[in-house]
């Protein structure tokens, strides 16, 4: 065995992916994943991220190559021992409108509890646990069909982690999550991952990727780039991703910005320091750059009764009482 196969929970090795043999997705892909490894899966849609993840766990037949999961070659597994080692959370949001929430997650413990399906008191314990973690404890006699997308999504995830596998692949996990839930969930995943459990996700929310996973696979023109976030942006991947597109990947941030002609600068001046952080936000989404020494000025001021900007620009002097205001006035005075 090469150290590869050994010494992570998954490895690939020269996989071929896809549904047509004379058209593959991917080729010659070689990839792994450490114990307690938290890796996120980035790419346009149609380059295949679904059927990539999929065909790691052998729910999609590989076209060429191999997959080792923990050491040994997935087709070695049936399908106790795989349920065992891997867990798996589709971006399809489920649709069983006759079972109820604790139904579901409890079906996570099937791989352990034998034929009967009988559970001991840990057992239950890890289905309450779950449902805690995932914000979903008061939920537990509610059907399927009476919950949100988000919230089903929640309830799916609890039932890969009573799975209790070492391996968990969830496809667009934060798809149908509003903007808190997301980042709650990206904070579960991350302590599933200090647990030790491994994690592989596709999203297309980059920006939060970088901020918590280990390495992020990349696809990008029929191949994919594996790395350290930090080292896929020091290469100027980000930047290619998006190439053509008017996007460029602002390094100093590390946010993604439309590019455009600048439709002129302004200089800004005053404090505090967050409400000018806001403003110069403001100005640069609406095509301006900030740029000391410009013929326009914006000076921004708080007082008692709250904060103001006041605009010189075309020796004409005006205050405003909110970004929204200037801003208005900013698109149509422009």
């Amino acid at each position: 065995m090469t150290d590869m196969q050994t010494n992570h929970i998954i490895a690939l090795e020269n996989l071929a992916i896809g549904y047509d043999k004379g058209n593959a997705l991917l080729s010659g892909v070689n990839l792994s994943v450490r114990p307690g490894e938290m890796v996120a899966l980035i790419g346009r849609n149609g380059t295949g991220k679904s059927t990539l993840l999929k065909s790691m766990i052998g729910l999609v037949p590989m076209m060429d190559g191999a997959c080792y999961l923990d050491g040994d070659p997935l087709h070695s597994y049936d399908l106790r021992k795989r349920a065992q080692k891997v867990s798996y959370v589709s971006s399809q949001v489920s649709q069983l409108p006759s079972i109820s929430v604790l139904e579901l997650v409890t079906l996570g413990r099937m791989p352990h509890t034998g034929w009967m399906g009988r559970l001991e008191e840990q057992d239950r314990s890890m289905v309450t646990q779950a449902l805690e973690e995932v914000q979903m404890g008061s939920f537990l006699n509610r059907k399927l069909d009476q919950l949100s997308d988000g919230e089903r999504q929640r309830v799916m995830i609890a039932r890969a982690f009573v799975q209790d596998t070492p391996l968990m692949v969830l496809d667009e996990p934060t798809a149908f999550l509003d903007i808190p839930n997301k980042y709650e969930l990206i904070r579960l995943l991350t302590g599933f991952r200090e647990k030790g459990k491994s994690i592989v996700y596709s999203t297309h929310d980059l920006e939060t990727a970088m901020m918590c996973a280990d390495k992020l696979w990349v696809i990008h023109r029929g191949q994919i780039l594996e790395g350290a976030p930090e080292d896929l942006g020091i290469s100027g991947v980000f930047n290619r991703l998006f190439d053509a597109t008017g996007i460029t990947f602002d390094e100093d941030v590390r946010r993604f910005k439309y590019t455009e002609s600048p439709k002129g600068s302004i200089q800004l001046m005053g404090e505090p320091e967050h409400a000018l952080i806001w403003t110069g936000s403001a100005l640069e989404r609406l095509g301006f750059e900030v740029k000391d020494g410009a013929d326009s000025l914006i000076q921004v001021s708080k007082s008692e009764q709250g904060y103001g900007w006041l605009l010189s620009h075309n020796e004409r002097t005006i205050s405003f009482e909110n970004i929204y205001n200037l801003a208005r006035f900013l698109i149509k005075d422009k």
